[in-house]
């Protein structure tokens, strides 16, 4: 009796040993190639939310007990150099975290932002990551096209461009973006909602607005520190 308890117990815990042994060596192996695809999906999401800015610095520093990430960037414009600043952004969403990647320009606006992860409902607040075609299925049978689809961002973080972040961004339920509607947008320093996902667009906002409070302490603090260098 003892013993048909013992060996399959014994036999179980041998494969849960081996299953976690198994498992914690393939996280070693993979965990630098994940960190790998990070840099390289930040590295090409900088250049979309800072277009024409060189890096020329980045720093991991920690604001209100948690780790904060940005970057600074420059350019020349008329022969001065304009800088502009990008810092990574996250809150709840209403499938887990939503992270973005966001640059904004010495005036505080919104360069561009871009959406990193996010584990949203299909069809619903994972079209954040939608991109809008301006084309048809008819066009694509016929040949017609209506416009061109190529480089388009996802509509959703492209209508954030040029909002400004010292003010609270709106949301707006009408329907999903278009180009006709970003002068009323920009007029009230809004977005529109995705249909029936609006928590996805109150995180995004929310992280924007925690984000940018931290960019501006950490570039205070940065700031008080070289002049205390002097």
């Amino acid at each position: 009796m003892m013993n048909t308890i013992i060996k399959p117990t014994l036999i179980l815990t041998a494969v849960a040993f081996i299953a976690a042994f198994v498992l914690s060596h393939v996280e070693k192996i993979t965990y630098p190639n994940i960190l790998k695809q990070k840099k390289v999906k930040q590295d090409n999401a900088l250049l979309l939310i800072l277009p024409g800015y060189k890096i020329v610095k980045e720093n991991k520093t920690e604001i209100d007990h948690a780790a904060f990430h940005y970057w600074i960037g420059e350019k020349e414009v008329d022969g001065k150099p304009v800088k502009a600043y990008a810092f990574i952004a996250a809150s709840a969403g209403y499938g887990g975290p939503v992270e973005s990647i966001v640059g904004v320009d010495e005036n505080n606006r919104i360069l561009g932002i871009s959406i990193l992860n996010q584990t949203e409902t299909p069809g619903l607040g994972a079209r954040c990551m939608e991109i809008a075609s301006q084309n048809t299925l008819f066009g694509k049978l016929t040949g017609v096209k209506n416009g061109d689809d190529g480089n388009m961002l996802p509509w959703f973080q492209e209508q954030f461009s040029g909002l400004s972040l010292d003010s609270g961004i709106n949301i707006l339920k009408k329907g999903d973006w278009s180009p006709a509607m970003k002068n009323e947008l920009m007029e009230r320093n809004a977005i529109t909602s995705i249909t029936g996902a609006t928590i996805t667009g109150r995180a995004v906002i929310r992280s924007l607005d925690s984000g940018f409070k931290k960019l501006q302490k950490a570039l205070s603090a940065e700031s008080n520190s070289a002049g205390g260098q002097k």
